[in-house]
């Protein structure tokens, strides 16, 4: 890109990632999202990004993966299972549910599911 002046703004679900520099439909050009577990989706090529925004981009995504992480993490199993479960399709929540998978493997298969989808 260009012309290109990265704007990173937190709106509840995660990380909006624009370009200020160029509109779009009355706003900034969204460039990613970065979900609160960390993953990045891409809506522009992330060749066409300058170097050190490309770098801030994926060293926001790694923040908030290890915050991501470390929030699971000080929670019970439980809590843990039931916040995943909340984050993914009903239909991918039964196949996991119905596994023959102890709780630790159903937990360890919904986030794959997360970072993967």
């Amino acid at each position: 890109m260009k012309k290109f002046d990265l704007f990173i703004g937190f709106f509840g679900n995660g990380a909006t990632v624009c370009n200020k520099a160029v509109a779009e439909h009355g706003d900034y050009k969204k460039v990613a999202h970065i979900a609160e577990c960390g993953k990045i989706t891409w809506y522009a090529e992330p060749g066409t990004i300058p170097g050190k925004d490309l770098l801030r981009i994926e060293h926001t995504a790694d923040a908030m993966s290890s915050n991501w992480e470390y929030s699971l993490d000080i929670m019970s199993l439980a809590q843990r299972y039931e916040k995943l479960a909340d984050m993914i399709p009903e239909s991918v929540y039964f196949y996991i549910s119905n596994s023959n998978s102890d709780l630790d493997g159903k937990i360890k298969a919904m986030k794959d599911y997360i970072y993967n989808h």
